[in-house]
Order: C-alpha cells, then sequence, then structure tokens
C-alpha cells in the first residue's frame, strides 16, 4: 500500500465518518496530522485517535482494477469471502476467482460496519442512518442492527447505538458493543467520557443485557490498567473516547473449553484502540481475566481467538507507522508469529479498521482496510492471494474495505442451494465478476 497522504487526511477529518452518501463535514484544523512521516508525538497520536474513517482510499488513481487480481489456487486456503464496504453500504460475496454470488446492499443507509452471514443466509449488519451527529458519529447516535433476509429484505432494526461488531454467541443470541455518554472522573475530572457496553441481543434483536465496560474494568478484581485518552480536538463538544472497542469474540473450539481459564463459553475477549489493548471478560463474574498490549500495540482491531487458544489481532502501528499481524499466546503473554510487509513494512499500514482471518492450512487473511485491499498470506508471509474492492466514488477514488470473512464451501454452498441458487462445480452457475456499485447518487 502507498503511505497515505496529508491529503487523505484532511479528507478523514471532514468526513469523520463513512457514509453511504456524499459526506460533508468541518474543515480540518490548522495543523492536522499527517498519516506519512516517521516519528508521533502523544499530541498527534490523540488526533489521530479522533480521526473518523473516510470510507474512500488516499489519492485519486488511474489503477481501476477491480475483484480478484492475483490468485495461487494451489496454495489458498478454500472457502467464499464475504465483504463489507462501509460507505457503499455493501456487503459482497464470492469466490475465490472473484465470481461474484451474492450482493446485499442498502443504499438509504449512511454506513456499514460488520457484516455476518448466518447459516440460514440471513446477514446481521451493524450499520448507521443518515442524520445530524453531535460527536460526528463518535456516540453512535444513529446507529443500528438489523437482520436481512437472503433476498435483502429487512427481518428486523434494533435502534441501537451499536459500532463496530456483532458476534453469534455459543447460545445462538447475537453481542455487540455499544456507547454512551457519562461522567468518569476516575478516567477525566473535566469531559464527558464515552464508555464502551458489551450488549446482549436475542435472535430477533431483543436487548437482553447490557453491561458497561469501564464498570467491568474499573472493579479491583479486573486489575485493568487503564492509559490516558485525550479529548477529541472539536472545541465545541470535546469528549473523550475512552475505549473505542472494535471487536468481540469468543472460544469457537469445542476442544479447548476447559483446558484453561481463559478458555470458557461465557469469556468474551475484546480489542480496545484507545486502550491499546486486548482483554477478556468473564461475562458471568463481570471482571476482566486477562490485558495485554499496552506497550507493545498501537490502534489495534480485530482480535480473534484461534483453534489452538492463541489470539490473533490486526496491530495497526498508529504510532509507528506501519501495520503488523500478531499472534500472541495469552497463557505467556508471548509473540508467536508475525506479517509485517517483508520488503518494506512502511508499504503495508492501515491507521483504521483492519482484519485478520486464520484458515487450517496456515495462511492468513488480511483486510489492508484503508487501501481498499484485501491478500492472503502463507505462514513464511508468501502472498498467494490479493483482491482490490471494485467501488470507487466520482472522484476515482477506491473504497475503503471494513472487514473481510472467508467462510467454508460447505457453509456456503447450502445456503446458496437452499435459496434456489444452482451450483456446477463449487461456483454459482448465475455468478458474475465482481462488478463495482455507485454510492446513492453516483454513477457507475
Amino acid at each position: 500500500m502507498r503511505i497515505p497522504s496529508p491529503a487523505h487526511v484532511a479528507a478523514l477529518i471532514a468526513s469523520a465518518f463513512v457514509s453511504c452518501s456524499p459526506t460533508t463535514g468541518e474543515a480540518p484544523a490548522a495543523g492536522a496530522p499527517s498519516r506519512s512521516g516517521a516519528s508521533t508525538s502523544s499530541s498527534s497520536v490523540d488526533d489521530l485517535r479522533a480521526l473518523g474513517y473516510a470510507g474512500v482510499t488516499d489519492d485519486v488513481s488511474a489503477d481501476r482494477r477491480g475483484g480478484v487480481v492475483f490468485a495461487d489456487e494451489a496454495s489458498l486456503a478454500p472457502g467464499y469471502n464475504l465483504t463489507s464496504v462501509s460507505k457503499f453500504c455493501t456487503a459482497d460475496l464470492f469466490d475465490a476467482r472473484g465470481q461474484l454470488l451474492h450482493r446485499w446492499q442498502d443504499a438509504t443507509q449512511r454506513a456499514w460496519d460488520h457484516v455476518e452471514l448466518l447459516p440460514d443466509g440471513d446477514l446481521i449488519v451493524v450499520g448507521s442512518d443518515r442524520g445530524e451527529r453531535k460527536y460526528a458519529g463518535a456516540l453512535c447516535e444513529d446507529h443500528y442492527v438489523q437482520r436481512f433476509d437472503f433476498d435483502g429484505n429487512t427481518r428486523w432494526k434494533r435502534p441501537l447505538r451499536a459500532h463496530h461488531d456483532v458476534q453469534v454467541t455459543w447460545a445462538g443470541d447475537l453481542m455487540t458493543l455499544t456507547a454512551s455518554q457519562r461522567k468518569l472522573p476516575d478516567l477525566d475530572a473535566e469531559h464527558d467520557v464515552i464508555d464502551n457496553e458489551l450488549t446482549l441481543l436475542s435472535p430477533n434483536g431483543e436487548v437482553r443485557e447490557s453491561h458497561s465496560l469501564h464498570d467491568i474494568c474499573a472493579k479491583p478484581e479486573s486489575k485493568f490498567s487503564f492509559q490516558r485518552v485525550a479529548p477529541n480536538p472539536n472545541k465545541k463538544f470535546p469528549i473523550v473516547d475512552a475505549f473505542h472497542c472494535n471487536s468481540i469474540d469468543f472460544v469457537r473450539e469445542p476442544a479447548l473449553l476447559g483446558t484453561h481459564p481463559l478458555y470458557a463459553a461465557h469469556n468474551v475477549l475484546v480489542s480496545s484502540r484507545h486502550q491499546d489493548s486486548l482483554f477478556i471478560v468473564d461475562w458471568d463474574r463481570k471482571v476482566v481475566v486477562w490485558q495485554w498490549g499496552q506497550d507493545e500495540l498501537s490502534g489495534p482491531h480485530d482480535a480473534r481467538f484461534l483453534p489452538n487458544g492463541n489470539v490473533l489481532v490486526f496491530d495497526n502501528g498508529m504510532e509507528r507507522r506501519w501495520t503488523r499481524i500478531l499472534e500472541v499466546d495469552p497463557r505467556t503473554n508471548r509473540i508467536v508469529w508475525r506479517y509485517q510487509d517483508p520488503r518494506d513494512r512502511s508499504k503495508f499500514f492501515s491507521l483504521s479498521q483492519g482484519a485478520s482471518q486464520r484458515f487450517e492450512n496456515g495462511n492468513t487473511l488480511i483486510a489492508d482496510s484503508n487501501s481498499g485491499r484485501a491478500f492472503e498470506v502463507t505462514a513464511d508471509g508468501r502472498t498467494v492471494w490479493e483482491y482490490l474492492v471494485p467501488h470507487f466514488d466520482d472522484a476515482n477514488r477506491r473504497a475503503e474495505i471494513y472487514r473481510i470473512r472467508r467462510y467454508p464451501p460447505e457453509y456456503v454452498e447450502g445456503i446458496l442451494r437452499a435459496h434456489g441458487v444452482a451450483l456446477a462445480g463449487g461456483v454459482s452457475s448465475t455468478a458474475e465478476p465482481t462488478a463495482p456499485v455507485a454510492a446513492p447518487g453516483q454513477s457507475h
């Protein structure tokens, strides 16, 4: 990836958050931070934390390629890919060669975060509607969780200050992250604070329970180490985004359950960008039982349990200006694997967002979000697959990719057959190359 330009940072500040329609916002203040450069002061890190999501890549490009641009098919992990493209409120399901199998889209909305494909072919979306925002979206005033059927019809939509992620629990419920505005003098005596909650929903979208992550982390038995987060630079509405959590996960491997106190079905793994931390919450006792990352991670995203008990995380490198993927053993706090660009580590840098997924063959799928690119690497760092988001705005800027997930062949093929999509050789007979879509109000 190219190092994002100062002009793109201006666009990030101006937009403050992705939108499915053309975005507007305040102009950046003088001295706005650049995403290029070698060093970062603590004050500029605070400024970087306050940046929103532009939804498009850093500059106008003559490269209009889209879809799968490289594939070493003999080395790939099998499966079908699902992408979330926030600015276009679009989820694309496609195969390893880039053939589009299905698309969900809702042009009436502002943005989509994580999307989750359910076994029946329904799609769960964390998204946001259009509307006025006091804190440029940081409080998620217009957010929701929505369930679409396979054909894109709404089954239910729950207005909720949800953000970033939603996951299916062992019991079949849904858990998401939510936000609230509070007075928390232990974190900041002068400014209001954005707290995050773990919120449990029924399969029909009803809120079952919700618990403050601040209150959980502040318990003495949690032994959580808080790091200071400065208020955002908005002088009219200053507020402290203390956590900015962005992912939740559970132990998915049944054989792992009970082999260590960290591997319980009721434990929740959380990634916090602004605390530079990963931590595990014991949902039953509402305490933190593990925390790691401060002085090692910089603005992390998308922490996931692996079948071997380790944790995979997208370490953005906000402060150091280059990104890496880490696998850490939470039993020892030891990093056991890492990936960074093998030739020039500065070429792989996503200031915000980002995702990674490990496969049975040892490969890792990576979403280089700010470049609108995804790629798959082997355990020794060799690239075996590359995908470029095929959606562009009117300024010819490629859309960013929020996340990409690869589902097993049998999972997706069962869904397609159940919905009358014929398969020939494992590929939908109605498949077509991943064609771009335009944001609302834009031409293709």
